[in-house]
């Protein structure tokens, strides 16, 4: 059965949404070599592609990219290879294409696409990836099946998907915040918000999702890497403009609701107590992703 978001008016899942953060997003999190999300990505090809297959000529798809954290790095890792970077948010390919110009990358082209509806030819990429997009995909399963025809039926071609875990920091921040807001919302009622970018959080049901579409030889690994930030305070800024978080906003119905999330938001992540790195002093949040990869 397939797996949709009938909230078609969240910010997560229309590409304006996206459009308005992509220069935070390049800057802060996908930056290529030290990048928040590029950690995660490099999980996702260690475990998915063997050291053998390195130097092979091959045609890798990267899916939901942003400002191609993935294809950024990998692009330099495998030299022989050609990489498709899409996005359907317009901004988010126009930086990843500055990047690509500056850096005079030949290996990336660039293409605005909706992942559930790719414009690829069937049976013609040895892997793709998707880090932390086809989670917020209105249809997982459609996301999913795209992948699946797109990949070669050579029994070497795997798929890596990264997902948020449900004991990721941030969004134990974004959860209790808005719980205590839409139970004061609904009078005391106790009320559980459902964060879209979860929507994998559940090893098991992302096993399943896999298996149904017919992937084989699934794994599904949970890899941790920190958000790092000099003060607690930092994370507004930095998710302020975020579709979720203003979706977050958007189910709040009165301005004093509103203007109490930022406040409780950092309140709730300080009694948290984060530990600070002896390295370079920063906060230390913990973030864990769960990485499937499946072979067709």
């Amino acid at each position: 059965m397939s797996i949709k978001n009938n909230q078609t008016n969240l910010k997560q899942v229309r590409s304006e949404g996206w459009d308005q953060i992509a220069e935070v997003f390049s800057n802060f999190i996908a930056t290529p070599k030290v990048g928040f999300t590029t950690l995660f990505a490099i999980d996702a090809i260690n475990l998915s592609i063997p050291k053998e297959n390195f130097k092979k000529a091959m045609k890798i798809l990267d899916i939901a990219c942003g400002t191609g954290p993935l294809s950024l790095y990998a692009s330099d890792i495998f030299k022989n290879s050609n990489f498709i970077a899409i996005d359907f948010s317009q901004k988010m390919i126009e930086i990843l294409d500055k990047i690509i110009k500056h850096n005079d990358i030949k290996n990336i082209e660039t293409h605005i696409m909706d992942g559930q509806n790719l414009s690829i030819e069937n049976d013609s990429i040895d892997y793709t990836f998707s880090i932390f997009g086809l989670i917020f995909f209105p249809d997982l399963l459609q996301g999913m099946k795209e992948m699946y025809r797109v990949l070669k039926p050579n029994n070497q071609s795997y798929t890596a998907i990264a997902s948020w875990c449900l004991d990721s920091f941030q969004y134990v921040i974004f959860q209790e915040t808005m719980d205590k807001l839409l139970t004061e919302q609904n009078n005391g009622k106790p009320t559980t918000y459902k964060q879209i970018s979860l929507s994998l959080s559940n090893q098991f049901e992302f096993k399943r999702l896999l298996e149904s579409v017919g992937f084989v030889d699934i794994s599904i690994t949970r890899v941790e890497h920190p958000l790092e930030v000099n003060e607690i305070s930092d994370l507004i800024p930095l998710f302020k403009n975020n579709p979720f978080y203003l979706d977050c906003l958007d189910e709040l119905h009165t301005d004093e609701l509103k203007i109490k999330f930022d406040s409780l938001f950092i309140e709730i992540a300080k009694s948290k107590n984060p530990k600070r790195s002896l390295e370079n002093n920063k906060l230390q949040l913990r973030t864990f992703s769960f990485i499937g990869v499946a072979k067709k």
